[in-house]
């Protein structure tokens, strides 16, 4: 299942047009959809559409966009595009940082919280990598209102996720305790922290494609609820996730409890909304 819904079919399973009146197609604008043999999926919306702000970075050439904001909580961590196929962004933790959530590593879309969950079809999709998994790794994608140095959510062997943001949604791998070393899609609303989804186990160097959208299936996508997709499938969803007023940041962001450095390997970062009517 796409998180696109089909609206009319043009062509088979192919192409189609959604509610919002978008032409999905495989490899195409608003690419991506469900999930072709051999291939991993999941949503891109390409900017340039007058109903709908977005931002895409495939990181190509040799400097961090001057639209990203780098961010690390210690100077042991590092981060720059890696000479690689595609162009990668790659988050490297330190072997010596203090290994709290407040030391951690990541990058957002700007410096500005510029995204909330009351536009309509907020989405934000990242396809990416880990190193290792030596049971300290802790990795968020998705959107809080926490923009500086500071983990969302973490996993530290415990029997349940912590969040440390006062309203975030989106996926978090932990590689113990709550998290069991799977993808897990969460979310949490004026510090009310919610049932958590289960994701897929991910693999050592294999690329995954992880999706949140803010929305429903009507034609403004305004609903509050999170669907969390995984390679192009849909995992499940959490009911008012977030406060819909509230601004978030789209971050992608890892810390480690362990010593040993790993790194994470970003291919692409996309996030979208319906554009603000001004009313």
């Amino acid at each position: 299942m796409s998180s696109f819904p089909k609206q009319v079919s043009l062509h088979g399973q192919r192409a189609y047009i959604t509610p919002d009146n978008e032409l999905v197609a495989q490899k195409s604008h608003v690419s991506g959809g469900e999930r072709s043999i051999g291939r991993q999926g999941g949503n891109v919306v390409i900017p340039g559409a007058p109903g709908v702000v977005a931002h895409f970075h495939d990181f190509l050439g040799d400097l961090i966009p001057d639209e990203l904001q780098y961010f690390e909580g210690d100077t042991g961590h590092s981060a720059a595009i890696a000479v690689a196929t595609n162009g990668l962004f790659r988050m490297t933790t330190s072997t010596t940082a203090a290994k709290t959530p407040a030391a951690v590593l990541g990058v957002n879309e700007g410096i500005k919280a510029n995204w909330k969950a009351n536009q309509g079809a907020l989405r934000m999709s990242a396809r990416l990598k880990m190193s290792a998994k030596n049971g300290g790794q802790n990795i968020f994608v998705g959107f809080t209102d926490t923009g500086g140095t500071e983990m969302p959510f973490h996993d530290t062997g415990a029997a349940t996720i912590v969040s440390t943001a006062s309203n975030a949604v989106g996926w978090l791998y932990g590689g113990a305790g709550a998290t069991a070393n799977v993808w897990t899609g969460i979310g949490v609303k004026a510090n009310t922290d919610k049932t958590p989804v289960t994701g897929d186990v991910p693999v050592v160097n294999k690329f995954d494609v992880l999706e949140v959208r803010i929305g429903d299936t009507g034609s403004d996508g305004s609903g509050d609820v999170a669907y969390f997709y995984q390679n192009g499938i849909l995992k499940g969803s959490i009911t008012s996730p977030v406060t819909t007023t509230t601004a978030l940041y789209p971050v992608i962001a890892a810390f480690s409890k362990d010593t040993g450095g790993w790194f994470v390997d970003v291919d692409y970062f996309n996030v979208s909304a319906n554009r603000d009517t001004g009313t």
